[in-house]
Formats: C-alpha cells, sequence, structure tokens
C-alpha cells in the first residue's frame, strides 16, 4: 500500500536559523486553508501558538507543525470572501471562491438560512462542492485565474473538456450550475459587473423517461410470497402509499394510526430527521396490502421508534442501500430481472411515479392524486404521469 505523504513539509531557510511549513490536504484541512498556509514562517505563528515561533531544531519544528494543524482545526473555516474584502472580489481565485461558496460557512448559506428562511441541505451543499473540486478545479484553465478573467469562452471551453471525457450532458449542466449559482451571487452583490454566464446555454441532455410498474406487476408483487416483510413493506410503501425513500426512513410507528399514515418527516444521512421534501406533509391511506405488512414488521419490532430500523443499528432506520435492494429483490421475485429494470430505467422513486399514474387511471381524482403525492402543482403531477406506459391499447381501441 503506498505512503500517504506527510501532513506537512519543512523548509530550512538559508540561513539554518528558521524554517518555513507547508501544509497538505493529509492534514484533515481543506485546500484553501493550506494555501493559505503556504510557505509560512513558523514567526508568523498566530498568538496562541507563540510558544513554537521560534524552533531551533528539526524536532521542535515538527512539534510546532502538528500544534499549527491541531490549531487550525479548532478554527472555523475561514470566509474567504469576507476576508478577502480589503482586495477586490474580482482578485479572488475562481476555484478558491467557488468551492467556499459550498460550505455551510460561506455568506451565501448563512444568507440563505438566516435572512431567507429557506436553509440549504447538508447534501446539496456537499454535492455541489463536490462539482467543484471535481470537474472545475481539475481543468487547467481555471486552475489559477481570478474570477475577473471568467469568459463566456472559457466556460465554453470546459464544457467541451467535460464533454470529451465522457461526462453527460446531465452531469455538465449540474456542475454549471454549481458554478452558475456562486458567480451570480458576486454580480447580484455588485462585486462583479459582469456575469460571464449569461449568454451561456446548458449542454443537450438525452433523459430517459422513469420506467414504472403496470398494475399487473403491482397485483403479481402484493400477491408474491415475502421473503422479507421489512423489504416488502419498503416498496408498498413507494408503489402504493408514493412515499419517497426518505419519508420511508423516515417514518416511524407513532405516526401510523387509525388506518392512515401521517407524513411528516424524511431522514438524510448527513442531518438526521427533516421536514418532507418541499414541505409536502401529509396523510395518506394504508391499502389491506400496507396494513398486512405493517403488521409482519411489528412482529419483529418493539412498535417504537423507526418503523424500517437499522438491523445492525438501534434507534438508526435502514440504509438508502436498502431500498435498492428491496426493489431488485422484490421485482426479481415476480421475474422482472435487474437487467430488465435497468433496461426499462425502474429505480426506488419509480414507484413514487407508479402510486401517481396508476391512481390517475383508477379514477381518483387529479386534485386527489396531488394532495396525497403532496404536490404543490398540477404541473408536477402531471410530470410524473406516464399513461403511455400502462395504456391498455385493446380497450382504447373498443372505445374509440
Amino acid at each position: 500500500m503506498p505512503r500517504l505523504p506527510k501532513p506537512y513539509i519543512l523548509l530550512r531557510r538559508k540561513d539554518a536559523k528558521t524554517f518555513q511549513i507547508i501544509l497538505n490536504t493529509t492534514s484533515g484541512l481543506s485546500a484553501e486553508v493550506c494555501r493559505k498556509w503556504q510557505r509560512v514562517s513558523f514567526q508568523n505563528f498566530p498568538d496562541a501558538l507563540a510558544q513554537y515561533r521560534d524552533p531551533k531544531t528539526k524536532r521542535a519544528a515538527e512539534i510546532g507543525a502538528v500544534a499549527l494543524i491541531q490549531y487550525l482545526k479548532n478554527q472555523p473555516e475561514p470566509n474567504f470572501i469576507v476576508s478577502a474584502r480589503s482586495q477586490p472580489a474580482t482578485d479572488i481565485l475562481l476555484v478558491q471562491y467557488a468551492a467556499h461558496f459550498w460550505t455551510p460557512n460561506s455568506s451565501y448559506v448563512r444568507e440563505k438560512t438566516l435572512v431567507k428562511g429557506k436553509p440549504l441541505s447538508a447534501v446539496y451543499i456537499k454535492t455541489n462542492r463536490e462539482h467543484i473540486t471535481r470537474h472545475i478545479e481539475p481543468f487547467p484553465p481555471f486552475r489559477d485565474i481570478p474570477i475577473s478573467n471568467l469568459t463566456p469562452g472559457l466556460i465554453r471551453d470546459w464544457m467541451v473538456w467535460m464533454t470529451e471525457r465522457g461526462a453527460s450532458g446531465r452531469l455538465i449542466n449540474a456542475v454549471l450550475q454549481a458554478l452558475r449559482v456562486a458567480v451570480k451571487d458576486l454580480s447580484d452583490r455588485g462585486d462583479l459587473d459582469f456575469d460571464p454566464f449569461r449568454r451561456i446555454k446548458p449542454a443537450q441532455e438525452s433523459p430517459k423517461e422513469k420506467g414504472i410498474l403496470v398494475a399487473d406487476e403491482v397485483s403479481r408483487l402484493i400477491r408474491a410470497p415475502i421473503q422479507s416483510p421489512a423489504r416488502r413493506l419498503a416498496v408498498l410503501l413507494g408503489a402504493l402509499c408514493g412515499m419517497r425513500r426518505g419519508e420511508g426512513r423516515g417514518l416511524q410507528w407513532d405516526e401510523i394510526r387509525d388506518g392512515y399514515i401521517n407524513i411528516c418527516q424524511n431522514w438524510q444521512d448527513m442531518e438526521g430527521v427533516k421536514n418532507p421534501k418541499w414541505g409536502s406533509s401529509r396523510t395518506v391511506p394504508i391499502p389491506s396490502s400496507v396494513s398486512a405488512a405493517l403488521a409482519e414488521v411489528r412482529k419483529g419490532s418493539a412498535g417504537t421508534g423507526f418503523v424500517l430500523e437499522s438491523p445492525k443499528k438501534a434507534g438508526v432506520p435502514v440504509s438508502t442501500n436498502f431500498f435498492r435492494y428491496a426493489l431488485r429483490e422484490e421485482l426479481a421475485a415476480i421475474g422482472i430481472s435487474a437487467e430488465e429494470q435497468k433496461r426499462r430505467n425502474i429505480t426506488f422513486h419509480s414507484l413514487r411515479h407508479t402510486f401517481i399514474t396508476l391512481g390517475r387511471l383508477a379514477g381518483i381524482s387529479d386534485l386527489e392524486i396531488q394532495a396525497l403525492a403532496g404536490h404543490k402543482s398540477a404541473e408536477m403531477m402531471a410530470h410524473y404521469s406516464h399513461a403511455g406506459q400502462v395504456l391498455d391499447f385493446t380497450a382504447a381501441r373498443e372505445k374509440l
């Protein structure tokens, strides 16, 4: 196994009496912090580390380097946008700015939470930061340019660069949006006179329609012998109650009563219990097959806490992978192989699409379906409907 580089490098000055220090990301510090402490003299250590400012030996310098790393880890991540106000904001390096923009401590994220009352999820922030570090930072022309040097031409060159490396249009647009929001915020604040994204059009996408189950497949799923009560319940909650994966993870026993499920929270790994997506709290009736599956799961639980509790850790719901595995195995049991699931683009979220589509075809009014699914608009409900996949052409021909 290759050895990781040391978390710091010590450079002895020509006078052989003082040292410089270079921090590496293997120290556990962010790239931005490491850049800020490139080639810093021990004489410039903060007052809290004054005792390490004059190392006489390399060993003493090593002890000071370790102390500095620990000190920096205990500090809040520096807000480069605020601390750099002594210089024009446009002089800040693009990659440094964009990477910090998508952190919990950035002015944008804090403003969203404190001022606008619309906090961004930790997963959303983390995903956008990864977009920047994985796909923006490696692009050579972006590495050392200030924001003021970002042009539409460079952005278009980056899109070509990504495409040549096999990136899909969907990924390119997701990364583009992460950078676009960061740069636009500078423009909105008046720190950037020109928005280089103004004339940038998104990359072409070829989205594949979400696959759903037809009524006969749902019926076969309900009638199939139960191999795992928890697995069966997870799938039925999606197909017959329209629940999202996070809502299934967050479901607790005290939210089930009198034949109804009160969907009022979902579970996210980085944040724990949250409100349902887009504030879509709602109440849904429990079909008989779901009621039977709930009864089976309750036999093996204390009847408190999470309905789908992790078998490995009490008080924590099952993982997100559990739902993916449950769907694959439950569909395989009724003859829908993993290969067919992939070909038809059937994922766990397909079950929510199935619930909405079959509900509308069964004659439930659009207003009722919208309320049961927690959609805020008829347009979103229509997006989840896939009548073409379940249309009975023989019956339609007879009607015509």
